[in-house]
Protein backbone atom coordinates (compact mmCIF):
# COMPACT_ATOMS: atom_id res chain seq x y z
CA UNK A 1 0.00 0.00 0.00
CA UNK A 2 2.93 2.46 0.82
CA UNK A 3 4.08 1.50 -3.18
CA UNK A 4 0.10 2.31 -4.14
CA UNK A 5 -0.02 5.54 -2.02
CA UNK A 6 3.28 6.85 -3.82
CA UNK A 7 2.18 5.59 -6.92
CA UNK A 8 -1.31 7.92 -6.79
CA UNK A 9 0.09 10.93 -5.05
CA UNK A 10 2.16 11.65 -8.35
CA UNK A 11 -0.36 13.36 -11.04
CA UNK A 12 1.85 11.79 -13.61
CA UNK A 13 0.13 8.40 -12.60
CA UNK A 14 -2.89 9.42 -10.70
CA UNK A 15 -3.99 11.36 -13.92
CA UNK A 16 -3.37 8.50 -16.52
CA UNK A 17 -5.41 5.90 -14.31
CA UNK A 18 -8.35 8.30 -14.11
CA UNK A 19 -8.52 8.90 -18.04
CA UNK A 20 -8.62 4.72 -18.16
CA UNK A 21 -11.36 4.33 -15.59
CA UNK A 22 -13.99 6.01 -18.03
CA UNK A 23 -12.30 5.70 -21.24
CA UNK A 24 -11.81 1.50 -20.73
CA UNK A 25 -15.38 1.20 -19.63
CA UNK A 26 -16.53 3.95 -22.37
CA UNK A 27 -14.87 1.59 -25.20
CA UNK A 28 -14.80 -2.00 -24.07
CA UNK A 29 -16.82 -4.47 -22.95
CA UNK A 30 -17.66 -5.28 -18.67
CA UNK A 31 -14.81 -8.29 -18.46
CA UNK A 32 -12.45 -6.88 -21.27
CA UNK A 33 -12.28 -3.18 -19.38
CA UNK A 34 -12.03 -4.93 -15.86
CA UNK A 35 -8.86 -6.81 -17.52
CA UNK A 36 -7.36 -3.73 -19.34
CA UNK A 37 -7.75 -1.69 -16.31
CA UNK A 38 -5.87 -4.04 -13.89
CA UNK A 39 -3.48 -4.36 -16.78
CA UNK A 40 -2.90 -0.86 -16.50
CA UNK A 41 -2.33 -0.30 -13.11
CA UNK A 42 -0.15 -3.62 -12.91
CA UNK A 43 2.22 -1.48 -16.02
CA UNK A 44 1.96 1.75 -13.86
CA UNK A 45 2.68 0.47 -10.59
CA UNK A 46 5.76 -1.47 -11.75
CA UNK A 47 6.88 1.70 -13.70
CA UNK A 48 6.75 3.50 -10.66
CA UNK A 49 8.95 1.08 -8.37
CA UNK A 50 11.45 0.73 -11.40
CA UNK A 51 11.80 4.40 -10.59
CA UNK A 52 11.57 4.86 -6.92
CA UNK A 53 12.32 1.49 -5.48
CA UNK A 54 14.34 -0.73 -8.18
CA UNK A 55 14.79 -3.05 -5.69
CA UNK A 56 11.00 -4.09 -4.81
CA UNK A 57 10.32 -7.01 -7.58
CA UNK A 58 6.87 -6.75 -9.15
CA UNK A 59 6.21 -9.88 -11.13
CA UNK A 60 3.05 -11.87 -13.29
CA UNK A 61 2.66 -15.28 -12.59
CA UNK A 62 2.93 -18.02 -15.46
CA UNK A 63 0.60 -18.00 -18.20
CA UNK A 64 -2.33 -19.86 -17.22
CA UNK A 65 -2.05 -20.07 -13.88
CA UNK A 66 -4.58 -19.16 -11.67
CA UNK A 67 -5.30 -17.92 -8.51
CA UNK A 68 -3.12 -14.81 -8.36
CA UNK A 69 -3.04 -11.68 -10.42
CA UNK A 70 0.52 -10.14 -9.56
CA UNK A 71 3.32 -10.59 -6.88
CA UNK A 72 5.19 -7.80 -5.15
CA UNK A 73 8.36 -8.90 -3.46
CA UNK A 74 7.04 -12.55 -3.53
CA UNK A 75 3.51 -11.48 -2.07
CA UNK A 76 1.04 -12.69 -4.27
CA UNK A 77 -2.32 -11.01 -5.04
CA UNK A 78 -5.59 -11.00 -6.23
CA UNK A 79 -6.28 -7.75 -8.29
CA UNK A 80 -10.31 -6.91 -8.16
CA UNK A 81 -12.00 -4.01 -9.71
CA UNK A 82 -15.47 -2.69 -9.69
CA UNK A 83 -16.86 0.63 -11.25
CA UNK A 84 -19.70 0.70 -8.26
CA UNK A 85 -19.91 -1.72 -5.00
CA UNK A 86 -21.07 -4.99 -5.91
CA UNK A 87 -20.23 -8.80 -5.30
CA UNK A 88 -17.03 -10.46 -6.70
CA UNK A 89 -16.49 -13.69 -7.94
CA UNK A 90 -14.11 -15.87 -5.69
CA UNK A 91 -14.11 -18.17 -8.65
CA UNK A 92 -15.43 -18.10 -12.19
CA UNK A 93 -16.79 -21.39 -12.52
CA UNK A 94 -20.10 -21.95 -12.59
CA UNK A 95 -20.40 -26.30 -12.47
CA UNK A 96 -19.40 -25.99 -8.85
CA UNK A 97 -22.18 -26.51 -6.80
CA UNK A 98 -23.52 -26.71 -3.07
CA UNK A 99 -20.60 -24.11 -2.49
CA UNK A 100 -21.45 -22.37 0.75
CA UNK A 101 -18.21 -20.76 2.76
CA UNK A 102 -14.80 -19.47 0.58
CA UNK A 103 -11.52 -18.88 1.39
CA UNK A 104 -9.29 -16.68 -0.23
CA UNK A 105 -5.46 -18.02 -0.73
CA UNK A 106 -3.96 -14.92 -1.21
CA UNK A 107 -4.87 -10.77 -0.41
CA UNK A 108 -7.26 -9.05 -2.71
CA UNK A 109 -6.53 -5.42 -4.24
CA UNK A 110 -9.75 -4.01 -4.96
CA UNK A 111 -9.75 -0.88 -6.55
CA UNK A 112 -13.19 0.77 -6.44
CA UNK A 113 -14.29 3.41 -9.30
CA UNK A 114 -16.16 5.42 -7.49
CA UNK A 115 -17.71 6.94 -4.48
CA UNK A 116 -20.55 4.54 -3.34
CA UNK A 117 -23.55 4.91 -3.07
CA UNK A 118 -22.36 8.38 -4.98
CA UNK A 119 -25.34 10.49 -3.22
CA UNK A 120 -23.85 9.90 -0.18
CA UNK A 121 -20.81 12.25 -0.28
CA UNK A 122 -21.49 14.82 2.54
CA UNK A 123 -19.24 18.26 2.90
CA UNK A 124 -19.94 19.91 6.47
CA UNK A 125 -18.84 23.66 6.37
CA UNK A 126 -19.68 24.22 9.89
CA UNK A 127 -21.93 23.07 12.59
CA UNK A 128 -24.90 24.87 11.03
CA UNK A 129 -24.03 23.91 7.67
CA UNK A 130 -23.75 20.66 6.00
CA UNK A 131 -24.09 20.68 1.78
CA UNK A 132 -24.92 16.83 0.34
CA UNK A 133 -22.66 16.52 -2.70
CA UNK A 134 -21.57 14.28 -5.56
CA UNK A 135 -18.35 14.27 -7.14
CA UNK A 136 -17.83 15.98 -10.40
CA UNK A 137 -17.53 12.54 -12.50
CA UNK A 138 -20.69 11.56 -11.36
CA UNK A 139 -22.60 14.35 -12.81
CA UNK A 140 -22.44 12.40 -15.86
CA UNK A 141 -21.29 13.28 -19.42
CA UNK A 142 -21.54 16.20 -21.18
CA UNK A 143 -20.72 17.14 -17.45
CA UNK A 144 -23.10 20.47 -17.21
CA UNK A 145 -22.98 21.99 -14.00
CA UNK A 146 -26.85 23.57 -14.16
CA UNK A 147 -26.37 26.23 -11.70
CA UNK A 148 -24.62 23.48 -8.85
CA UNK A 149 -22.05 24.81 -6.56
CA UNK A 150 -18.25 23.41 -7.38
CA UNK A 151 -16.13 22.81 -4.40
CA UNK A 152 -12.33 21.94 -5.15
CA UNK A 153 -11.40 20.15 -1.58
CA UNK A 154 -8.35 18.47 -0.27
CA UNK A 155 -9.53 15.14 1.23
CA UNK A 156 -6.11 13.09 2.50
CA UNK A 157 -6.75 9.46 2.54
CA UNK A 158 -5.46 9.20 5.96
CA UNK A 159 -7.87 10.76 7.78
CA UNK A 160 -6.78 14.32 8.27
CA UNK A 161 -8.67 17.41 8.38
CA UNK A 162 -9.95 17.64 4.85
CA UNK A 163 -10.25 21.38 3.58
CA UNK A 164 -11.80 23.87 1.00
CA UNK A 165 -9.74 25.29 -1.28
CA UNK A 166 -12.00 26.86 -3.69
CA UNK A 167 -15.73 27.80 -4.37
CA UNK A 168 -16.79 28.20 -7.88
CA UNK A 169 -20.40 29.11 -8.85
CA UNK A 170 -22.02 27.95 -12.35
CA UNK A 171 -24.96 29.35 -14.50
CA UNK A 172 -27.76 27.16 -15.88
CA UNK A 173 -26.76 25.16 -18.55
CA UNK A 174 -22.75 25.76 -18.22
CA UNK A 175 -20.41 23.21 -18.07
CA UNK A 176 -18.06 22.09 -15.28
CA UNK A 177 -15.04 22.59 -17.77
CA UNK A 178 -15.99 25.91 -18.71
CA UNK A 179 -16.78 27.13 -15.30
CA UNK A 180 -13.97 25.48 -13.48
CA UNK A 181 -11.15 25.30 -16.21
CA UNK A 182 -8.52 22.17 -16.13
CA UNK A 183 -5.84 25.23 -14.70
CA UNK A 184 -7.49 26.14 -11.79
CA UNK A 185 -7.89 22.80 -10.54
CA UNK A 186 -4.25 23.03 -11.48
CA UNK A 187 -3.25 25.32 -9.26
CA UNK A 188 -4.42 23.93 -6.33
CA UNK A 189 -2.84 19.77 -7.42
CA UNK A 190 0.53 21.58 -8.02
CA UNK A 191 0.23 23.78 -4.59
CA UNK A 192 -0.83 20.09 -3.15
CA UNK A 193 2.18 18.17 -4.83
CA UNK A 194 4.72 21.55 -4.07
CA UNK A 195 4.25 21.28 -0.27
CA UNK A 196 5.13 17.27 0.04
CA UNK A 197 1.16 16.01 -0.44
CA UNK A 198 -0.28 13.70 -2.45
CA UNK A 199 -2.42 14.65 -6.11
CA UNK A 200 -4.81 12.39 -5.09
CA UNK A 201 -5.31 14.11 -2.41
CA UNK A 202 -7.32 16.96 -4.19
CA UNK A 203 -10.92 16.39 -5.60
CA UNK A 204 -13.69 18.43 -6.68
CA UNK A 205 -17.51 17.93 -5.87
CA UNK A 206 -20.64 19.90 -6.80
CA UNK A 207 -23.86 20.83 -4.72
CA UNK A 208 -27.04 21.78 -5.27
CA UNK A 209 -27.14 24.35 -2.55
CA UNK A 210 -24.89 27.86 -2.25
CA UNK A 211 -22.26 28.39 0.13
CA UNK A 212 -22.54 30.80 2.72
CA UNK A 213 -21.62 34.57 1.23
CA UNK A 214 -19.47 35.01 4.17
CA UNK A 215 -17.64 32.10 3.58
CA UNK A 216 -17.23 32.55 -0.02
CA UNK A 217 -16.20 36.34 0.71
CA UNK A 218 -13.12 34.74 3.40
CA UNK A 219 -11.84 31.94 1.31
CA UNK A 220 -11.62 34.84 -1.46
CA UNK A 221 -10.00 37.47 0.22
CA UNK A 222 -8.05 35.01 2.75
CA UNK A 223 -7.00 32.66 -0.07
CA UNK A 224 -6.55 30.39 2.97
CA UNK A 225 -7.82 26.63 3.14
CA UNK A 226 -11.02 26.47 4.94
CA UNK A 227 -11.32 23.23 8.02
CA UNK A 228 -14.34 21.37 7.14
CA UNK A 229 -15.62 17.75 7.41
CA UNK A 230 -15.85 15.72 4.79
CA UNK A 231 -17.61 11.93 4.41
CA UNK A 232 -18.71 9.74 2.02
CA UNK A 233 -19.90 6.02 2.97
CA UNK A 234 -17.43 4.15 0.79
CA UNK A 235 -15.30 6.40 -0.76
CA UNK A 236 -13.51 5.38 -4.30
CA UNK A 237 -10.22 4.25 -4.43
CA UNK A 238 -7.85 1.61 -3.68
CA UNK A 239 -8.29 -0.86 -0.90
CA UNK A 240 -6.19 -4.27 0.16
CA UNK A 241 -8.36 -6.73 2.09
CA UNK A 242 -5.75 -8.53 4.03
CA UNK A 243 -5.81 -12.55 3.33
CA UNK A 244 -6.91 -13.26 7.33
CA UNK A 245 -9.90 -10.92 6.41
CA UNK A 246 -10.89 -13.59 3.41
CA UNK A 247 -11.43 -16.72 5.30
CA UNK A 248 -14.51 -18.58 5.64
CA UNK A 249 -16.73 -16.21 4.01
CA UNK A 250 -19.98 -16.86 2.99
CA UNK A 251 -20.99 -16.98 -0.83
CA UNK A 252 -23.15 -17.07 -3.40
CA UNK A 253 -24.04 -18.36 -6.55
CA UNK A 254 -25.46 -17.57 -10.17
CA UNK A 255 -24.60 -19.03 -13.77
CA UNK A 256 -21.16 -18.27 -13.84
CA UNK A 257 -19.29 -17.72 -10.50
CA UNK A 258 -19.14 -17.98 -6.89
CA UNK A 259 -19.60 -14.68 -5.28
CA UNK A 260 -18.44 -13.12 -2.56
CA UNK A 261 -21.52 -10.95 -1.34
CA UNK A 262 -22.33 -6.98 -1.60
CA UNK A 263 -22.51 -7.01 2.67
CA UNK A 264 -19.81 -8.83 2.96
CA UNK A 265 -17.53 -6.48 0.49
CA UNK A 266 -19.05 -3.64 2.50
CA UNK A 267 -17.80 -5.24 5.76
CA UNK A 268 -14.47 -5.53 4.40
CA UNK A 269 -14.13 -2.10 3.21
CA UNK A 270 -14.72 -0.34 6.43
CA UNK A 271 -12.16 -2.96 7.82
CA UNK A 272 -9.36 -1.90 5.30
CA UNK A 273 -9.87 2.06 5.79
CA UNK A 274 -10.44 1.18 10.03
CA UNK A 275 -6.38 -0.40 9.00
CA UNK A 276 -4.60 2.47 7.17
CA UNK A 277 -4.85 0.16 3.66
CA UNK A 278 -6.84 2.12 1.23
CA UNK A 279 -5.56 5.12 -1.39
CA UNK A 280 -8.11 7.80 -2.56
CA UNK A 281 -8.64 7.58 -6.44
CA UNK A 282 -10.13 10.93 -7.48
CA UNK A 283 -12.13 11.36 -10.56
CA UNK A 284 -12.20 14.80 -11.39
CA UNK A 285 -9.99 14.53 -14.06
CA UNK A 286 -12.98 12.82 -16.12
CA UNK A 287 -14.58 16.08 -16.85
CA UNK A 288 -11.14 17.51 -19.13
CA UNK A 289 -10.12 13.64 -20.12
CA UNK A 290 -10.77 13.62 -24.07
CA UNK A 291 -13.32 11.21 -25.54
CA UNK A 292 -11.43 8.94 -27.20
CA UNK A 293 -11.08 5.01 -26.67
CA UNK A 294 -7.28 3.67 -25.93
CA UNK A 295 -5.13 3.75 -28.68
CA UNK A 296 -3.36 0.43 -28.71
CA UNK A 297 -2.29 -0.11 -32.05
CA UNK A 298 0.08 3.97 -31.69
CA UNK A 299 1.98 2.25 -28.90
CA UNK A 300 2.77 -0.96 -30.98
CA UNK A 301 3.37 0.81 -33.75
CA UNK A 302 5.87 3.17 -32.26
CA UNK A 303 8.42 0.49 -32.40
CA UNK A 304 8.08 -0.03 -36.13
CA UNK A 305 7.88 3.46 -36.99
CA UNK A 306 11.31 4.39 -34.58
CA UNK A 307 12.96 1.91 -37.25
CA UNK A 308 12.47 4.38 -39.99
CA UNK A 309 13.24 7.37 -38.21
CA UNK A 310 16.08 9.77 -37.95
CA UNK A 311 16.56 8.91 -34.27
CA UNK A 312 16.48 5.21 -35.32
CA UNK A 313 19.40 5.52 -37.74
CA UNK A 314 21.12 7.48 -35.51
CA UNK A 315 21.09 4.70 -33.17
CA UNK A 316 22.01 2.35 -35.52
CA UNK A 317 25.03 3.74 -37.00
Amino acid sequence: MSAVRGMLARPDYLIPLTAAERQFRDHYYGLNSAALLEDLFFDALGNYVRQVDPGSQLTRPPTGQKGWDYAFDGLQISHKVSQSLSEIAALWDATKRGVERWSFDDPIVYVLGSNTPSTSLLVELDRATSLKCRAVADLGRPYVANGKTLLVVRWPGDGSQPQLLDIVPTETGQTVEDALPFSRVWEHVAANVAAGRGADEVDVVATSRGCPPLLVETLRMDGLPVPIDLSATFRGGVYLFPRELLQDLSVTTNNRAILIPKETIKELLSEASIRGLFAPLPLWYWVYAQERPPDMYSAQRAEYDTRFSARGNIDRA
